[in-house]
């Protein structure tokens, strides 16, 4: 699970560089993504710009499961942030799948058609 992330993370990191390049952003270098496993069920993606937090970029579901308020969760699920602390409900995609980057932008996860 975790090479996966990192693997989004990575994938992350190279959208931003490529829209930073494309942009002709020259004034700084583009942001990148970290990884924060903020408990036994959730990993925060945050966006770093200059050295600082700027926003939360996904959460990543680490286990099986369902909630009250998201539903039933499976382990790996890419979800748009709600909050900094609190995942969208709707799967946007999944780090196991071959195609997950197709649900990454350079502002962070697609929204729902």
């Amino acid at each position: 699970m975790k090479e996966r992330i990192e693997l989004l993370v990575e994938t992350a990191d190279k959208v931003a560089a490529v829209h930073w390049l494309r942009s002709g952003y020259m004034h700084s270098a583009p942001p990148t993504h970290r990884a924060d496993y903020i408990s036994p069920k959730w990993c925060r993606i945050v966006t770093v710009e200059n050295g600082k937090d700027s926003s939360v970029y996904a959460f990543v579901c680490l286990q099986d499961g369902a909630t009250k308020a998201l539903g039933k969760l499976k382990a790996g699920d890419i979800h748009k942030a709600a909050s900094f602390k609190v995942a969208a409900k709707h799967a946007r995609g999944n780090v196991f799948a071959d195609d997950f980057a197709k649900c990454l932008t350079e502002y962070g996860i697609v929204y729902l058609k």
